[in-house]
């Protein structure tokens, strides 16, 4: 195992990297009572924490909680060191790779108060290097009403590199933005312990119930690294921050808004007091971290080494793929089978037939078809959705700008559409269109079903065309695009109809999941484990009636539920992060009006500007939805 290995399991290990923070088993009963009772029959000797005038609170004010590691008694901050540790050391060393603690605390939240204010923890080590963590341990059930622990998934290693008490923080004045919009509460039993990078974005609100909220943290470094403490002082060098050698004795001692005595100094830093505007905080989320550390990638799903890398930068490729006798096969097989119980006028695919036989005939018809000469440029990889994608003439068949549903662990594995043109494609006659690399922007997943649930992209419809750029084709050629890929396509102005077709692809060893919102409960959502018979099965208008119902997909297999927390952009922050795109960078964008039809432009609520949208035709078993949207686009704003 690598020295900056964090985790002995891999899985564990991945799923920190990820988000910042893993929840595990940790504590006994009988050892919770334990230290409980060790607490209460200690603090007779804790002499009450330290005080300091150079706080963003004033601790000389009644705070409603208490942090052992800044008690006036040394002995004491010894002595719960002391048990801590020994009762965690067996459970840390099972866990962690080669960690040792340094400082431990008991966290008490009295009633009616304890507002731990939005920070990051100081930097203990130099963490382009290492990171340290903290382990922590609620004593009692840990919830939102007694002021549990809140992070911001994903936000370690991307802000404030350098960390200390006296140090200004550079997201100080995001505190209701980011409380609002990005905070993930831990819902976590006495025992069990959440284990953060120190460097993670994290707060907890005041306890609103009748006892007190009892917590234990232990914060360990690598057994390889050297602890330091930095120190700022602006009154001396507003543009230097001092950078001391320390030991563990050193947090037993330490008054910590003071500058250390007696200890080596290892550099003088350069230092610009910075405060990140909301625009720059979602910037920092979506960049890269400061440790250069970057997720395992999924495997190659294409055999050629330069169509993978560009599939990566760009979110697509455009490849030939059928010749005209076969073309000229799908678009007959489209044509002369029955179409029973589809609108025909506007947008429809075909799984809105309201056969099933027909359904599982277009899945097999298209799977002959479209797996071989693919097999040909793609590896390891497996098909589970297909449908004809139609746009009729001269209606308002628009589809908006959207990242299409997650299909599987994105983290591990990536979904993708292949789209088949079945005649040229300009547009004209409503080509696809995508804005180039924007797979990276947002990795929050996406979930059914439309139009009840709310996605990132939900009401910028207006804002992103101009962005869109159109990928006009010949017949025979295919897009092959990620699903998080942000894409659209205008209308068909033609006079005849347009015919294409897509199947969604993944890798070959890849679970595949469905995401579902919890009536009743807009802010949880379930994540199923499915095959590729699901798709076939279930469309958006059947999850629909379910949600409207409050009913959950009980005969489907339940992975694991989340709390959704994706930001909701203001026109302006949508746009200012489209333009941190390479190709925005140093070009300004003009709008390109004659693609945004009129009644997003007219009425910003409508359904067309508030859908989530291709989770709509790349993924046919939700497209069902969109007939009834055109259908009705003249009744009125929807509902959400």
């Amino acid at each position: 195992m690598s020295a900056n290995r964090v985790f002995n399991d891999a899985i564990i290990e991945s799923n920190f990297n990820r988000d910042g923070f893993v929840k595990l088993p940790f504590l006994s009963r009988e050892e919770v009572e334990a230290l409980k009772n060790y607490y209460y029959n200690s603090l007779e000797k804790s002499g009450g924490q330290k005080q300091s005038e150079n706080l963003d609170f004033n601790v000389n004010k009644k705070m409603g909680y208490d942090f052992t590691f800044i008690d006036e008694h040394s002995d004491y901050k010894k002595n719960v060191f002391r048990i801590i540790s020994e009762v965690f050391e067996k459970k840390t060393d099972s866990i962690l790779n080669q960690y040792r603690p340094i400082i431990a605390n008991f966290i008490r939240k009295e009633f009616e108060a304890g507002e731990v204010p939005m920070h990051q923890n100081w930097a203990f080590v130099d963490e382009e290097k290492y990171t340290s963590v903290s382990v922590w341990v609620p004593l009692i059930d840990s919830h939102e009403n007694n002021g549990t622990l809140q992070l911001v998934r994903g936000s370690h290693k991307r802000f404030g590199k350098i960390r200390g008490p006296m140090i200004p923080w550079e997201l100080k004045e995001l505190k209701s933005e980011i409380l609002s919009r990005h905070m993930t509460p831990m819902i976590v039993q006495a025992g069990d312990c959440v284990i953060l990078d120190d460097s993670i974005v994290h707060y907890s609100a005041p306890n609103h119930s009748n006892d007190k909220r009892l917590a234990i943290q232990l914060i360990l470094v690598p057994k390889a690294a050297d602890t330091v403490h930095y120190h700022f002082d602006k009154t001396q060098n507003p543009n230097e921050v001092e950078m001391y050698e320390t030991s563990q004795p050193f947090y037993m001692e330490f008054h910590p808004w003071l500058k250390p005595k007696e200890l080596k100094l290892l550099a003088k830093l350069p230092y610009h007091e910075k405060t990140f505007s909301y625009s720059e905080f979602l910037i920092g989320m979506a960049g890269e971290r400061f440790d250069g550390h970057k997720l395992n990638k999924p495997n190659a799903l294409f055999q050629d080494a330069k169509l993978q890398d560009c599939f990566e930068k760009d979110g697509y490729v455009k490849i030939p793929l059928l010749d005209t006798a076969t073309i000229n096969d799908l678009k007959e097989y489209y044509l002369q089978h029955d179409q029973k119980g589809l609108q025909k006028k506007g947008f429809h695919v075909s799984l809105d037939n309201i056969e099933a036989k027909h359904i599982e005939s277009v899945f097999k018809k298209l799977f002959d078809t479209l797996l071989p000469p693919l097999s040909l440029i793609l590896k390891d990889f497996k098909a589970f959705t297909a449908s004809y994608v139609i746009k009729e003439p001269h209606v308002q068949n628009i589809v908006p700008p959207h990242q299409d549903w997650t299909f599987v662990d994105e983290t591990k594995h990536c979904s993708a559409t292949v789209w088949v043109a079945l005649m040229d494609v300009t547009k004209e006659n409503g080509a696809l269109g995508v804005i180039k690399g924007s797979h990276q922007l947002f990795q929050y997943p996406r979930q059914s079903p439309s139009p009840e649930t709310q996605t990132i992209l939900s009401g910028h419809a207006a804002t992103l065309f101009k962005y869109i750029e159109i990928i006009e084709m010949r017949a025979g050629e295919a897009l092959i695009f990620d699903n998080r890929t942000i894409h659209a396509s205008p209308n068909n102005n033609s006079n005849e109809v347009r015919i294409a077709a897509g199947i969604g692809i993944t890798q070959k060893d890849a679970d595949l999941l469905h995401f579902y919102e919890c009536p009743g409960d807009e802010a949880m959502i379930h994540v199923y484990k499915v095959n590729e018979t699901f798709f076939s099965q279930y469309n958006n208008a059947k999850f629909s009636a379910m949600y409207n119902a409050g009913e959950i997909p009980g005969e489907l297999e339940l992975c694991y539920s989340y709390k959704k927390n994706y930001p909701q952009l203001s026109q302006a922050a949508m746009e200012r992060m489209v333009k941190t795109l390479d190709q925005f960078k140093n070009n300004k964008q003009e709008s390109e009006e004659e693609m945004i039809p009129s009644a997003i432009e007219q009425n910003k609520s409508s359904v067309l500007d508030q859908r989530s949208f291709f989770e709509k035709y790349s993924i046919p078993n939700i497209i069902a939805e969109i007939k009834y949207r055109l259908k009705n686009v003249d009744e009125g704003p929807n509902k959400q």
